[in-house]
């Protein structure tokens, strides 16, 4: 071990778009560690003290984000058919005809 002093982490915009990302996704970084993993590079990320370092973190939270994309339980987002199919149901429903006077 070394005796130089620990780095503070700082928490910036790489770390704060994860976050949101994570959220977006549906991932918990409590439950997932590759996840957590994702978030302590973003927070090395925003706190490279060099080129070198930042894009070495940069490379595996690249990586890290791709198995947690990947890894994600799939989004109930319907097809064009289905957008039309809502969109037809709004427009017949007869609350609808309330709404457009």
């Amino acid at each position: 071990m070394s005796d130089a002093p620990k780095r503070r982490l700082r928490r910036g915009a790489v770390a704060a778009a994860t976050t949101a990302e994570l959220a977006d996704l549906g991932v918990d970084p409590a439950a997932n560690a590759q996840a957590a993993a994702a978030l302590r590079l973003a927070a090395e990320l925003d706190s490279a003290p060099d080129p070198k370092a930042a894009a070495t973190a940069a490379r595996e939270l690249r990586q890290a984000m791709q198995v947690v994309r990947a890894a994600a339980p799939p989004k109930e987002r319907g097809d064009k058919i289905d957008q039309l199919a809502e969109r037809r149901e709004r427009r017949l429903s007869p609350s609808a005809g309330k709404d457009a006077r």
